[in-house]
């Protein structure tokens, strides 16, 4: 789970008016020195970053800030221009080593250059959410590049959706009526809270914490999971519509005999797209995998279908031994799965390969030991084949490990405190991940033969001190 270090202020109240506690965008009331972008305290700045998301295109980066302290009155969903990132980049990583703006070099890492965030954020792109959002979905809605984002938010709690719009020659995220650019808050027509008919207080609501999100733009839904519950629900998401959640099953998961811990945590699709798609869910308390399908039954809402289970037997003596998986992915076409899990820290590799009936073998391979508390994985291939990247929560570090041949960790990169999220990008050959715990984004480096491979070359936002 997160360490939101302030749950408790949940419950104790605020005595600010709502004007004086909206997070800062650095408007034109600001007056930001633009050769000192941090020099005002309304400055726009990364505050508990969890959930980040890259656009299909690769121009954008969208950046769920938490707000786990609750120091302002919501969370925020912030964009990142990626070519003014890249732009700093290259003129950091070229022969002359020129700063950016407001920015240094990193007094521990040489090859680091920390910038203030304000000025590579699409400030008027923004929009305020509910707090605790913990992971950010794609939908990619056109060939125009219209997108929407579908937001697990523990602290409402809701599965908050936004639309990527564009307006003019700008574009914008929109969550609230018709209004583009305003720094709107998303109003309850994005909030799903209940099952089918928002607007019908008999329908049942959705389970408490909300928590990892997989979107399949092709069939046009996405699957929830919830960390508290052990449930799934399913977000029917047409593209020139409503969305809605159209089902949802409890108990996928059982409850620790011991503690009385419950949950589901990671979520993806073996092969996102195409029909009949095989997704996958993990849990926090068993060693097992639960799989479904999304059926879609003539004139009835979209069904959410339970499958096959199996157990993760790779790893572990004892049963149960092997459970809390916090990151799922699979390589191209679905025939491999990679697998984090906490207890104990491992990466584990299935071959998901279609056997002669039609379905999944899921059985075991390999197992790598990793980090303690890993967060989330992603698999990405920069140029010289697919790397699994590992973000390892207590350690500051991210885990790159080369899958061929049963798994081996190739390079441990320091990136700041307290890593939750990481996706790659592969046309730029870069990883971006944001740091929860001091309010940051590192872009590491995946070039293959770059001299700064698999480093970190920019970390955007002042590092909050611990």
């Amino acid at each position: 789970m997160l360490r939101a270090p302030a749950l408790s202020i949940l419950i104790a109240g605020c005595t600010a008016s709502a004007a004086d506690v909206i997070p800062p965008n650095g408007d034109v009331d600001c007056h930001v020195d633009p050769n000192n972008p941090n020099s005002a305290s309304c400055a726009q700045r990364f505050f508990w970053p969890t959930g980040i998301a890259i656009s299909p295109d690769e121009s954008v980066l969208f950046v769920a800030d938490a707000n786990s302290d609750l120091t302002y009155n919501s969370g925020r969903i912030d964009v990142l221009e990626l070519t003014k990132v890249e732009e700093a980049i290259t003129s950091w990583t070229s022969a002359s080593h020129t700063l950016g703006t407001g920015c240094t070099k990193d007094t521990d890492f040489s090859e680091t250059m920390i910038c203030p965030e304000t000025p590579y954020l699409d400030r008027q792109a923004s929009v305020l959410t509910g707090n605790f959002a913990t992971a950010v979905g794609v939908q990619a809605k056109d060939s125009d590049g219209n997108l929407r984002l579908v937001i697990p938010v523990r602290g409402d709690p809701s599965i908050t959706w936004i639309d990527w719009v564009k307006s003019g020659t700008d574009r914008f995220l929109q969550c609230n009526g018709t209004e583009v650019g305003t720094y709107a808050t998303c109003d309850d027509d994005h909030k799903l809270t209940r099952l089918r008919d928002d607007s019908d207080p008999t329908q049942p609501g959705i389970t408490d914490e909300p928590f990892d999100v997989f979107v399949d733009s092709v069939n046009d839904f996405a699957i929830v999971t919830h960390l508290a519950s052990g449930s799934a629900s399913l977000v029917d998401l047409p593209k020139d519509g409503q969305p809605s959640i159209s089902d949802a099953i409890s108990g996928v998961f059982g409850a620790d005999p011991q503690t009385g811990a419950i949950g589901a945590t990671a979520v993806a699709g073996r092969d996102p797209g195409s029909p009949d798609d095989i997704v996958y869910v993990g849990a926090r308390t068993e060693d097992r995998i639960q799989t479904f399908t999304v059926v879609r039954p003539r004139d009835q809402p979209a069904l959410l279908q339970a499958g096959d289970f199996f157990f993760l037997n790779t790893v572990g003596s004892l049963a149960g031994g092997s459970r809390d998986t916090r990151g799922l992915a699979f390589g191209s076409g679905g025939d491999r799965m990679y697998l984090i899990n906490r207890l104990p820290p491992t990466l584990q590799i299935y071959d998901t390969s279609l056997g002669p009936q039609g379905t999944p073998k899921n059985e075991g391979m390999s197992a790598v030991d990793i980090c303690r508390d890993a967060s989330r994985l992603v698999l990405a291939d920069s140029g010289d084949g697919d790397r699994v990247y590992i973000a390892c929560f207590d350690d500051g570090q991210v885990y790159a490990i080369d899958p061929r041949d049963g798994g081996r960790v190739t390079d441990v990169i320091s990136v700041g405190r307290g890593p939750y999220d990481l996706v790659a990008s592969p046309s730029k050959k870069r990883l971006y991940v944001s740091n929860y715990l001091e309010n940051t984004i590192a872009v590491i480096d995946l070039a293959p033969g770059s001299p700064t491979r698999n480093r970190v070359v920019l970390r955007l936002g002042e590092p909050k001190k611990p």
